[in-house]
């Protein structure tokens, strides 16, 4: 009996000793306030070097995740919101479906993979998946520094990118329009994390 007594009394030590797992960082989630976000898009027409802009207001998403384990983001747009700034002609082509096809495909989407704290605070790439026209495609953002402690709640978030129309299967009027699409997200979060 001695002889598996001391086993059983060695193996209770061992597992005495074995730290307990720390436990994982509460996470958040940042709901995206769409009355003070927006995104803006801007391509250049070949001639006389002119910007063709679009706004997407209204945005929805959230930011969520923790300073420890880092943080995510997710932005859902409407691309039946689209405003054109220019005359209405340019406004009808860029919803048509050889642009943007917001009709058919109004669903605008950005998943961030996971990024530090220290990005959210001081700037750096942001990789992540875009759906636009009904096709996901991998992109790298550039999260802009933050000018306050708390982005995206006492200052906005800022985030900009170049995209090319062909990857998302806009080769239509290419005589007229570059291939490069910048993209520029203006993000501002509600001031409570979601329940």
């Amino acid at each position: 009996m001695a002889a598996l007594a001391a086993p059983a009394a060695l193996l209770i030590l061992l597992l005495a000793a074995v730290p307990e797992s720390a436990p994982a960082p509460a996470t958040r989630s940042f709901a995206i306030d769409g009355r003070r976000s927006g995104a803006v898009f801007r391509v250049q027409l070949r001639a006389r070097q002119r910007e063709v802009e679009g706004l997407l207001a209204a945005p929805r998403g959230e930011l969520s995740g923790s300073p420890a384990s880092g943080w995510k983001v997710m932005v859902r747009l409407d691309g039946r919101g689209l405003r054109v700034d220019g005359p209405h002609w340019m406004e009808r082509v860029t919803r048509s479906d050889a642009f943007l096809a917001v009709e058919r495909h109004p669903a605008i989407r950005f998943a961030s993979a996971g990024f530090e704290d220290r990005v959210l605070h001081e700037g750096g790439d942001l990789p992540g998946q875009l759906t636009l026209r009904g096709l996901t495609r991998p992109v790298s953002l550039r999260l802009l520094p933050s000018e306050c402690a708390r982005p995206g709640q006492d200052c906005d978030i800022h985030v900009q990118g170049e995209l090319s129309r062909k990857d998302f299967g806009m080769t239509a009027y290419r005589a007229f329009l570059r291939d490069a699409v910048e993209v520029r997200f203006r993000v501002r979060l509600r001031a409570e994390p979601a329940p």
